[in-house]
């Protein structure tokens, strides 16, 4: 947790695509104020062992682990290299919950998260991270939405 009551506690959703490196540029361009403490909150996909045997499953948690290292150090370079102060936290479970609930107990004021923009069907069928954060987040949440490349060659 942040040290100063006073400080901005600024949680953002951040996993291994673009849309998160995305949403993380987007706060440090637009809204980053000097203070702020950013929590960056990364929920990594699980997956179904059952059917796996004792080898694949480890081998399965080495990749995993491996994948977080190198998000975090990448999250970590680019903190160090803007002079911001934050922490990296990584939970399982469904990501929407885990987001909402490490923001909540590590008093963030604002959650970021970016989209991946799923279709209506899909949104339907496999749910959204985002929907879920901005239904049951108790403190204002911002989803970063990149344009598609139809939206920004509509624009000429």
């Amino acid at each position: 947790m942040a040290e100063s009551g006073s400080q901005r506690v600024v949680a953002i959703a951040i996993d291994e695509s673009e849309h998160s490196d995305h949403a993380f540029q987007w706060y440090y361009d637009h809204i980053y104020k000097t203070g702020d403490y950013l929590l960056l909150i990364h929920v990594p996909e699980t997956y179904d062992f059952t059917m796996a045997s004792p080898a694949v499953v480890e081998q399965l948690l080495k990749e995993l682990e491996e994948r977080v290292d190198n998000l975090e150090k990448k999250y970590r370079d680019k903190l160090l290299s803007k002079r911001m102060s934050g922490k990296f936290r990584t939970a399982s479970g469904k990501p929407g919950e885990k987001i909402v609930s490490i923001a909540h107990e590590e008093r963030a004021t604002l959650i970021i998260t970016g989209t991946r923009g799923l279709g209506k069907f899909r949104r339907t069928i496999l749910g959204s991270v985002s929907d879920y954060i901005v239904h049951h987040a108790v403190v204002p949440v911002l989803v970063c939405r990149r344009k598609t490349q139809h939206e920004d060659s509509s624009k000429s």
